[in-house]
This record gives structure tokens, sequence and C-alpha cells, in this order.
């Protein structure tokens, strides 16, 4: 008897402790913004995005911070933008970036942190005077794709369930 009441309190407090770190939070209670002002660009080259995840939920949230590499990785960033005039690219065999424990950030509950989106990292090069309708897209809600898993490794998707659970998209901006 005293085995089973120790085999219900365990299985009681593991479920408890699974529930606690599973934090899901309301999307709408973090935003993504585009530091407009403080947005590099070179035309024909490169931009360097300026955003700032603000967490206004009651829980710390996991993010991945955003690659400084290019190359096949684990990445949730995404960048869609119009640009009048594309700059040409040459395609090459990327490397493979491993992602670490390092690259996890803990947004304290009811604050923000500003990060740098290096534009040429996620596609985002034009030869314009001015790129139009930049919207950054942040998600983890989605599973990884088997060939993501086989390009960058299965330790990667123990890595991504430490994230939090996020679908959030910027404002849309202009930039010259």
């Amino acid at each position: 008897m005293k085995v089973m009441k120790l085999m219900v309190f365990l299985l009681i407090f593991t479920s408890c402790a699974i529930q606690k770190n599973k934090k899901n939070v309301d999307y709408k209670d973090v935003t993504l913004n585009i530091k407009t002002k403080k947005t590099l660009y070179k035309s024909n080259r490169w931009v360097k995005l300026y955003i700032v995840i603000k967490n206004n939920s009651n829980q710390d949230i996991i993010i991945l911070k955003p690659s400084n590499e290019y190359g096949y990785q684990m990445g949730f960033y995404n960048v869609k933008y119009q640009c009048e005039e594309q700059s040409i690219t040459e395609a090459t065999e990327l490397p493979v970036i491993k992602k670490t424990e390092a690259d996890l950030i803990t947004v304290m509950a009811k604050s923000e942190i500003e990060l740098e989106l290096k534009g040429n990292l996620y596609d985002v090069i034009c030869n314009s005077s001015k790129i139009t309708q930049v919207k950054i897209y942040y998600d983890t809600t989605k599973d990884l794709s088997e060939w993501i898993i086989n390009k960058i490794g299965a330790e990667h998707k123990m890595l991504k369930d430490k994230l939090t659970k996020l679908k959030i998209e910027s404002n849309e901006i202009t930039i010259e």
C-alpha cells in the first residue's frame, strides 16, 4: 500500500513538473518590433536589422539568438521584404552551423531584449535605394523537417525542445 501511495505521489509530482516546464505563453504577450532608426542599410549589399523582443507575460521565455554565420542551421527567424532590384548572389555549398546551449537566450518576464539580425544571413540582399514591406517572423511552433535534422544533427531537436513555443511577427517597415 505504501508503495502504491509513493507511486501515485511520484506520478502526480512528475506531471506537475512537466506542466511547469512546458512554458505555454500567449503569443499576444510577446512582441517583436524592428527598430527603424537604428537599422543600417548599405544599398547593394547588406542590411543590419535591430529588433526588440518584448516579453509582457508573467513567465520567462527562452528564444534562440539570431545567427552570426551563414549556413544550414536551426533558425526560426525569417525576413520577408520587397525590393525593386534584387542583388545577384552566387550559390555555394553552405557549411553546417551547430547551435549550442550558449545560443539560447532567456527573456525575463516583463522585460525586453534588443538583438541584431545581419540581413545577408537571412537572405536580405537588395540593389535598390530602399527595401519595402520588411517584416520579421519568429516561429518555433513547427517541427524541424527531417532534411534539416539530417543536415544539422538530431541533438538540435533536443535544443529546440527547450525553446518557448512562440509565433510572432514584427511591424512592417520601409528601409532607406
